[in-house]
């Protein structure tokens, strides 16, 4: 029994469901991670307070970073996996037939999201390493803000800019297909999704994208 449910995920179906499922996961973080990181904008007393404050639970957000780590692996190794499947099972007529009924935000979701880990590799090794590192609680506004790890490095801010718009394109396609994916389908609910989903595809990359831009544009409202 357990042989076969664990089998099944081999599957292309299965697949799909991890996808689905990792996928939505990864959502919810997003929010409850905007939400910290629009504290920003309240100066960097209350976000240095933040910060200060999750170190405070720092073996309860290992364990959730690690989680998150399972998550964003399962999800982008299955989502391969299937990229490569489909490229494969592949023919002419299908491609034709692909190219007129797909859109842009599902026929790029390789490319979004290929782009969208090489951010997060960035991010990691730049940001949220040296945040490990910092003892002076009061200097986390200001690494993320201004220093060569952060906004004050014009390559980085470009390329989170550049990412949060992906991240929208994503998520235009992947929130509701996910969705669909899970058999979570009716004409009542559809209308209900499709407002929900401009949440998650548009407010929240525009929330992440007006982060960088305002310090790493504007530099903080300073021009």
């Amino acid at each position: 029994m357990v042989n076969k449910s664990i089998s099944i995920f081999n599957t292309t179906i299965g697949k799909k469901l991890l996808v689905a499922s990792t996928g939505l996961m990864v959502c919810l973080f997003l929010v409850f991670h905007l939400i910290n990181n629009l504290i920003i904008f309240t100066g960097p007393e209350n976000f240095n307070q933040l910060v200060a404050a999750l170190e405070k639970i720092k073996p309860l957000i290992r364990i959730m970073e690690i989680l998150l780590v399972i998550i964003f692996f399962t999800h982008i190794y299955n989502s391969l996996l299937l990229t490569i499947e489909s490229r494969r099972s592949r023919n002419d007529s299908y491609i034709k037939l692909s190219s007129s009924s797909s859109t842009i935000y599902s026929r790029t979701m390789f490319f979004s999201g290929s782009i969208l880990f090489i951010f997060i590799v960035t991010h990691l090794s730049t940001i949220w390493f040296n945040f490990q590192n910092i003892d002076d609680h009061d200097k986390y506004y200001y690494l993320v803000t201004e220093s060569v790890y952060g906004f004050g490095n014009i390559f980085i801010t470009i390329l989170y800019l550049l990412s949060m718009i992906l991240l929208g394109f994503h998520l235009r396609h992947g929130f509701q297909s996910a969705f669909k994916t899970l058999g979570v389908q009716n004409s009542k609910f559809d209308k209900i999704l499709n407002v929900v989903s401009i949440f998650f595809w548009f407010i929240i990359p525009l929330g992440f994208f007006s982060i960088a831009f305002w310090f790493g544009i504007l530099d903080g409202g300073k021009l």
